[in-house]
């Protein structure tokens, strides 16, 4: 019996155009992007994290476990926690590594020690973007960062990797960059990529959202290297500067590598898209709709996608690029599974 989830999923490379309109390419160094615009009866209406925390409407709190946060929707709007959002505070950084819709605020599943105030509390899965800090520094909450996962540590974070994969590609990173020991002595990804913010910063300035533009497709050097978008226009542009950063991370890489040119980009990726053959699992999502993992057969890509109301309200697609080949088993700590989630 075919799921429905996953048949939506299927869409994007079976058919894209169906699903998905392509602007015109922009070019900056090595880096390309194609614009996305989202069919407009695939919208759906939620607001991002960041927008959420402007308006003190959702709260991120500390537990005893690495692989958990407690989060409150205190608003009567759904809210999007994407896939690969950092959050910074209490004892580490994390990555939150599925996207979440959270219902809106309001009588369902009701937490609140205070009668007459409206909470929703969950419990969202997180792994660790800082390896060698257990303390508090200043806040014992958590805000949501400015920094997103690059290609290679997303590709690692999404669910089917355990949290040393995870700090072997942060290790990577650092050696690529080559920054200096004392630059984020407790390892911390978002004190590192602080450091080539100048760099990213220049790459991002020369891309412009154009009108109802929901997300991109992106290639490096000519090399389709991923996709992100969303169902929501408006959060789309909350995010992308976000986004582009932690892509053009990629440009920086591998900028010394020679170009490749490219003569229609529209096609170069309608055709990758449907050479793609992947292995698909589905489950329930935190709160709203169903999450769908996706992994190539040839485990050069990796995706993740949250499907609601059989719209996809996120979807992220990466390439694995180089970066940390090895894993001795001796060197992964704390494997996540799926059903670590859900432990209180």
């Amino acid at each position: 019996m075919k799921n429905e989830s996953i048949e939506i999923v299927k869409t994007i490379f079976e058919n894209p155009l169906s699903y998905l309109k392509l602007d015109t390419p922009q070019v900056y160094k090595n880096m390309t992007i194609i614009p996305i615009i989202v069919q407009d009866d695939k919208f759906i209406e939620f607001i991002s994290i960041k927008e959420a925390e402007e308006l003190d409407l959702i709260e991120i709190i500390e537990t005893e476990s690495v692989g958990h946060l407690e989060v409150i929707n205190k608003s009567d709007t759904q809210i999007l926690i994407p896939f690969g959002m950092t959050v910074h505070g209490g004892k580490q950084d994390r990555t939150i590594w599925e996207p979440i819709l959270l219902h809106k605020g309001g009588k369902q599943n009701l937490v609140s020690k205070n009668p007459g105030i409206d909470k929703q509390k969950y419990t969202i899965p997180a792994k660790c973007v800082e390896q060698s800090r257990w303390t508090y520094n200043k806040s014992r909450g958590f805000k949501s960062s400015s920094t997103r996962l690059h290609p290679n540590v997303a590709y690692e974070a999404i669910s089917a990797a355990g949290q040393g994969a995870v700090w072997n590609e942060i290790q990577s990173h650092r050696y690529e960059m080559n920054y200096l020991p004392s630059i984020a002595p407790t390892q911390s990804y978002l004190e590192m990529t602080k450091e080539s913010e100048k760099q990213t910063g220049d790459l991002v300035k020369h891309f412009k959202n154009i009108e109802n533009q929901c997300g991109i497709a992106v290639f490096i050097n000519g090399e389709f290297i991923g996709i992100e978008f969303y169902a929501n226009p408006k959060v789309w542009k909350t995010m992308s500067k976000d986004i582009l950063k932690a892509f053009s991370i990629e440009a920086l890489r591998f900028k010394d590598n020679p170009k490749q040119k490219l003569v229609d980009f529209h096609d170069e990726l309608l055709k990758i898209l449907a050479r793609l053959s992947f292995k698909y699992t589905t489950r329930e999502g935190i709160a709203l709709g169903n999450v769908v993992e996706f992994t190539s057969k040839n485990n050069k890509w990796r995706g993740i996608t949250l499907v609601h109301e059989k719209n996809m309200a996120h979807f992220y697609l990466v390439s694995k690029r180089g970066g940390y080949q090895e894993r001795p088993r001796s060197n992964i700590q704390f494997q996540t599974v799926i059903n670590q989630r859900y432990h209180v």
